[in-house]
Parts: structure tokens; C-alpha cells; sequence
């Protein structure tokens, strides 16, 4: 049986938060957010019926402080493919996202902004993981 939607979320957050201990992984976004922070955006499905199994692409997004320059090297190290402890080495280490979904693959990261949320300015960028579940 697929996973839901919900358990994919369950398991990118659970796999983030392994990986990322100093960081907060939110599963929804929040009102608040208390940097360094990895947010789970959302969700784009594209059924597949012939595959008996759907395709989702799952949109992150990661914010670090606004208040110091320096904290955009946090984020290119994470989106940065190759490099150790990046997000692409992240879900290729367990592409099942610990056996709940079929495969998982980051296919594409950067969209590098500054962001204000409730007054608080961040630095963010984006990366996008396709599932199949």
C-alpha cells in the first residue's frame, strides 16, 4: 500500500531531523520560525495509475538568520550537491525515507531570497524531493 501524504510528511521530517539535529524541522509552515529552521512546504501530486503508484513532489525550504551574512554558508552547504551532510546526500542515503516510501530523490535546489515572516527577515532557499510512494 502507498503512503499518505501525511506519512510522507512523518518521514522527511523524522530523516531531516536525523540529520539535522541543530535545526528545526517544521512539518507545516509556521507562523513563527526559530532559525535555523527546515520547513515543509507542500506537496504536488501527479497520479499515475499504469504505475500503480504516485508521484509527489515535495517543496522544503530551509531559513537561517537574516541578522548575519555569514549564516547563507549554512544553507549552501546543505544545498550543495556532493557535499557531505547535503540534502542530496541526505535522501541518497536512504532513498525510502526509512521504508515508507517506494524512492526519493532531491531534484533540484536554490531559489536563494531574503524573506520577512512576522517582521523577522531570513535568508532562504528552496530544494525540491520527487517520491514515489
Amino acid at each position: 500500500m502507498a503512503a499518505t501524504l501525511g506519512e510522507l510528511r512523518d518521514a522527511l521530517a523524522s530523516v531531516l531531523e536525523d540529520a539535522y539535529p541543530a535545526w528545526n524541522v517544521y512539518r507545516l509552515p509556521p507562523e513563527t520560525i526559530d532559525a535555523p529552521a527546515i520547513v515543509i512546504s507542500g506537496f504536488a501530486v501527479t497520479p499515475q495509475a499504469s504505475a500503480r503508484v504516485d508521484l509527489v513532489e515535495a517543496e522544503l525550504n530551509v531559513l537561517v538568520s537574516h541578522r548575519h551574512v555569514d549564516q547563507v554558508e549554512l544553507i549552501d552547504s546543505m544545498l550543495s550537491p556532493g557535499a557531505d551532510g547535503s540534502v542530496w546526500d541526505v535522501v541518497e542515503a536512504d532513498p525510502s525515507l526509512d521504508g515508507v516510501v517506494s524512492s526519493a530523490a532531491v531534484i533540484d535546489a536554490g531559489n536563494y531570497q531574503a524573506l520577512t515572516i512576522g517582521d523577522v527577515s531570513y535568508y532562504t532557499a528552496s530544494f525540491s524531493v520527487t517520491v514515489m510512494l
